[in-house]
């Protein structure tokens, strides 16, 4: 008879020790374990930060709430009804979207403009490019400030000038137009560094070879920026343009420290709108309907952008097969 107690040549998994179940564990999954460790706090830090007060801003919108010792009332969709019935919200809406269509034109025209100028073999390129990218990274606040001083009414340095050539001086505060008008001068200084460096990526990550082979074949300068250049740039322009809009459309802090929504409101826009709400009326429930449709706007573009972004892919994948 065959005895039952020969050893095993592969001992079953309840032999196994612990520890090797471990360690065999670690070993399968240690990219995601490093995955889950890496970003495991980051996911936290924007649920935190960026989920809980986006969930709370959607829950506020069904509610009736003014004054933070009221108590709410469930209205359902009476402050997204009373959105688009009331003209101080969707005209600030739509005064945010055209001005943000505005100044990301011109952003994006001068922005190509001195890109073009910083692709030069010039001497010095280095600071050049650096002066045009000051204005991205200085401050807001300070920088508004000197446009106000500009600005002032009463001994203001255009006035100033003005009143020397013998002309009257203006009453910035006063005029929709020139409250406009100074909103986008400050938004297209303020962007174009940033906006020339994007597009400077774009020039440069262009082959050389390209333009070589244009030229043999007889193409002036400008049938190689027609044929060569611009549909090289067909990716980075569609990124330029729909996270300039999407970053237009949220714009406060020129019309804040310009303007301050004048006159009368005719320059305010959205994001200025809610922030009124939040913690000047304190009209918790429109300011959370109002984030959530300014929210849905944002969306709205950022689908469009991903969806370009794919076609370009899927039209570039097409034409490096015929190729």
């Amino acid at each position: 008879m065959i005895s039952s107690s020969r050893p095993q040549l592969f001992p079953s998994d309840s032999k196994v020790s612990f520890k090797t179940k471990l360690r065999q564990f670690r070993r399968r999954k240690r990219d995601p374990i490093a995955a889950l460790l890496i970003l495991g706090p980051l996911v936290l830090w924007w649920f935190v930060i960026g989920g809980v007060p986006t969930l709370f801003g959607f829950l506020l919108g069904f509610f009736d709430w003014v004054g933070l010792t009221a108590k709410p009332e469930f209205i359902g969709l009476g402050n997204y009804v009373q959105f688009f019935t009331d003209p101080i919200y969707y005209e600030s809406l739509f005064r945010a979207v055209w001005m943000g269509m505005l100044g990301t034109g011109l952003t994006i025209l001068f922005g190509f403009g001195a890109a073009l100028l910083m692709n030069l073999p010039l001497r010095g390129r280095g600071i050049y490019r650096t002066i045009w990218y000051v204005p991205v990274v200085t401050s807001t606040v300070a920088t508004t400030q000197v446009f106000n001083i500009f600005l002032d009414p009463s001994n203001g340095v255009i006035n100033n000038v003005l009143v020397s050539m013998g002309l009257q001086p203006i009453l910035w505060g006063y005029s929709t137009f020139w409250g406009v008008f100074w909103i986008i001068v400050y938004t297209v200084w303020k962007g174009i560094g940033g906006t020339a460096l994007l597009w400077l990526a774009g020039l440069q990550s262009i082959d050389r070879q390209l333009y070589e082979a244009a030229q043999m074949d007889g193409a002036n300068a400008w049938k190689r920026f027609l044929h060569v250049t611009m549909p090289g740039l067909k990716p980075i322009t569609t990124y330029v343009m729909i996270t300039g809009f999407i970053g237009a459309v949220q714009i406060y802090e020129q019309v804040m420290f310009i303007t301050g929504g004048g006159p009368y409101g005719t320059t305010e826009v959205l994001v200025f709108r809610i922030l009124r709400d939040a913690f000047w009326d304190f009209n918790l429930g429109m300011a959370g309907a109002s984030s959530v449709i300014l929210a849905g706007v944002v969306f709205l573009f950022t689908v469009i952008y991903f969806r370009m972004m794919t076609e370009n892919e899927r039209t570039s994948r097409k034409r490096r097969e015929r190729g």
